[in-house]
């Protein structure tokens, strides 16, 4: 499991973002709220400590595809014209 950089000053982006609500000592959650540029934007009564951008969060889980790929094709090569590209089916 890679370090998540969790940033903790104000966000530059309005937006979505990724966050981690503090409840009290020792007890939290994750979840995803809106920055409207001056505050957060959240059902949770607890404070907001840190967040990631999406694009962030994206980049630090090693995400897999949700489907398997059963078939592959090679690619034909090109000729000189377009109707030998395509195949009838």
């Amino acid at each position: 499991m890679s370090e998540i950089n969790w940033k903790k000053d104000k966000p530059n982006e309005n937006g979505i973002h990724f966050v981690a609500i503090k409840y009290g000592e020792g007890a939290g959650t994750f979840d995803f709220s809106e920055w409207d540029g001056d505050k957060w934007i959240t059902e949770f009564e607890g404070v907001v400590i840190a967040y990631l951008t999406l694009e962030e969060l994206v980049k630090n889980i090693p995400f897999e595809w949700p489907e398997s790929c059963n078939k592959a094709e090679k690619l034909k090569s090109l000729s000189s014209t377009s109707d030998d590209m395509w195949d009838e089916m």
